[in-house]
Order: C-alpha cells, then structure tokens, then sequence
C-alpha cells in the first residue's frame, strides 16, 4: 500500500486548489489509504467515505454523458437509435434508484466507492425538493436536444467518422500526467477532428481543458491545429459554440497548467514521492458558496455558515 497518491494534474484537481486549500488536502491527501478500513486511520477512512459523495447535479450530468455514449455506440454498433420516450425513462430509474440507494447509509459506509450517496441526503439540506424539481425539468430538456445538435445530424449522415468515445488516456505536461477524456472524437470527410463536449449545465461553460485536449489530438493524431475543432454543446437549451484554437491559446492554457502545477509542489515537502506538508500548511478558505457544498463539512471547523 502506497504511503503517498501519485501524482497528476487535472482541471478539477486545479479548481480545488483554487477554491480551498484545506478541502484540497482533504480530498487529494487526507483521503489517501481510506479505502482499506482495517489499515486506514480513522481520519483517512472518513474522508475518504466524505469524498465519495456526490450530488444531485453531479449525478444527473453522469447520467446524460452515460446517455450520450450510450446512443454513440448504438449507433457504431447498430446503426439504430433509441426514441427519446426511452431514454428519458431509462435516465429517471438511474435517478430514482440512485435516491433510493443514497437512503441506506449503513451501506454506502461499508462500501462508499461502490454506491452511491447524495451529498443533499447526507447532510439533510433543505434544497433537495427543489432540486429535485430543476432535474426533472431538465431530464428533457437533454434528451431531445441531443437529437438536434449539428453533431448528431453529421454522424446520422454518414459525414464523420467516430475516432474516440469516453476513452480516458494521458498525455505529459511539465513532467506531469495529465489525463484526458473526451465525450466524443470523430474525424469529417474533409480530415477535420472534432471534439465534442457535453454541457448539462449554464452556457459560457468553457474550460481550459478543451483546449488541453485540442492540444493532445494534435499530438496523437499528427493533424495541423487548424484541421481541429472544438465544439460545446449546451444541451440544456440546444446552443452551441465552436472554436478554433490558436497556437497563442495552445501555449497560454500550457502556460496556465505549469503555473499550478509549480504552485501545488509548494505545498509539497517531497516532490518525489508527492509527499505533503502538514495538514495545517493547507490554509482553509471559507466562503458560504464553496462551504455551503463542500463534502468534508462535517469534519471542517473553518467552514462558513
């Protein structure tokens, strides 16, 4: 058993540390070795069970990007697509059994990576009921927007080749892995690669990581940047947008990735080993709107109320 987690950057990884460098330490450090109850500490063994949870909106963007796959690979595979009746049945029984299983807690303690625990049933908020509401609604919304995305119409018409499906894989940035998965990869007739990523959330949610991935298929696949597009697709609303990355863009977000990457050994006493400093180098930073969510609150006495 590994005393220290390995080391990686991720976007997620660099919006933790952005948001608090207690919840970071808890989530990439604290965590580590909780897995294994009979060896973990108590404290390791508890966050790492706090670290498991998810939430509502979590769990519904889960769901659609499982739905999204699921009817790509229908598609290679069979050339037949499911109606839109089905998969919106099929997505409120994963929601509704993934309520039902948050409901049992004695459970989800025994095994926390394997089931499932919602973050609001967790800690009884009071936001639950209108969540609720807002996923219903936007239950179906995604499924029929899917249907009227230009990629859906390209890969219907048989002008675009599906190249990557939700495949996970690395490339090294600064000495670090960095992992990379894309929703959707599919080349056009005319040699250009797309990258798709599906938003279940507010439009204008464009992350740097997309222009990390532009970066690795021009890598992998040896193809001109300007033979690459990334294209966002909202399916909440049915908008989308496309981008054409620069090589300017290429190297700011590259630029971007070391900068955290030298910020995050900082708080590091060993860099070979991804070994941390003491839990209180990790300076809490509490606000109601990163607290008011976070996971760990039932073991933070910093958090904002």
């Amino acid at each position: 058993m590994a005393i220290y987690p390995s080391w990686s950057y991720s976007q997620s990884r660099a919006q933790t540390f952005d948001e608090c460098l207690r919840k970071y330490y808890y989530h990439y450090y604290g965590s580590h070795n909780g897995w294994n109850s009979a060896q973990g500490t108590e404290e390791q063994v508890t966050l790492y069970r706090l670290k498991q949870l998810s939430n509502l909106y979590i769990l519904f963007g889960n769901i659609t990007h499982q739905m999204c796959e699921s009817v790509i690979r229908g598609w290679m595979e069979k050339g037949t697509i499911p109606r839109t009746a089905f998969l919106e049945t099929a997505m409120k029984n994963m929601l509704n059994d993934s309520y039902k299983e948050s409901l049992h807690r004695e459970l989800w303690l025994q095994d926390p990576k394997n089931r499932v625990m919602l973050a609001e049933i967790y800690y009884g908020d009071e936001v639950l009921p209108e969540r609720i509401a807002q996923i219903k609604e936007r239950q179906h919304a995604v499924v029929h927007n899917l249907y009227r995305t230009a990629v859906w119409r390209e890969l219907q018409q048989g002008q675009a080749r599906i190249v990557e499906v939700e495949k996970w894989d690395t490339m090294l940035l600064h000495e670090t892995k960095v992992y990379v998965k894309m929703d959707l990869l599919y080349r056009r007739d005319n040699g250009d690669m797309v990258i798709v990523d599906w938003k279940t959330g507010k439009e204008g949610d464009f992350s740097d990581q997309l222009f990390l991935y532009a970066s690795y298929v021009q890598e992998h696949y040896q193809l001109p940047l300007e033979k690459i597009e990334v294209r966002v697709e909202y399916l909440m609303t049915g908008e989308h947008e496309v981008y054409r990355p620069t090589p300017e863009e290429i190297d700011k977000v590259v630029g971007n990735v070391g900068r955290y990457i030298k910020e995050m050994k900082s708080c590091l006493d060993d860099d070979y080993y991804n070994r941390p400093k003491p839990e209180s180098f990790f300076t809490p930073m509490p606000s109601r709107r990163v607290c008011g969510g976070c996971n760990f609150r039932e073991v933070c006495k910093y958090r904002a109320v």
